[in-house]
């Protein structure tokens, strides 16, 4: 999702036309019937900012846990990267998104299968 709405580099001709997206979920990621599906961005100039969408979902599948990437949070404030404006070079702050991150594992509890627990080091949960 590196240039979002755009089909290529902008510098390479891409043109501002995608307007949806097709993505499979990890096969093995457990069910629920109440998960929050969550996406972030920064923008690209002007003051530094951080935005962020979300929508319930229900996801097929069985109990377990799954291990995968935590939420990037960028620009809001102390303790969080910030990422430069970028104008056009989609590869400055991309390190954020892609090697250093920081994992969670989700957990479907057995005895209440549509509900999950988290289990990180690096979140408190409220």
């Amino acid at each position: 999702l590196r240039y979002c709405f755009y089909t290529a580099s902008p510098a390479s001709g891409g043109t501002d036309s995608v307007r949806s997206y097709t993505f499979d979920l990890p096969s093995d990621l457990p069910g629920t019937d109440h998960a929050v599906f969550a996406w972030t961005w920064v923008n690209a100039a002007g003051n530094r900012e951080f935005y962020m969408n979300c929508g319930d979902v229900a996801i097929e599948g069985s109990a377990g846990s799954y291990t995968g990437k935590e939420v990037t949070i960028a620009n809001y404030g102390a303790g969080y990267p910030v990422i430069a404006e970028f104008n056009g070079d989609y590869d400055i702050g991309i390190e954020y998104y892609t090697t250093n991150t920081t994992n969670i594992t989700v957990t479907a509890l057995d005895s209440v299968p549509t509900s999950f627990a988290l289990a990180t080091s690096a979140a408190t949960l409220l």
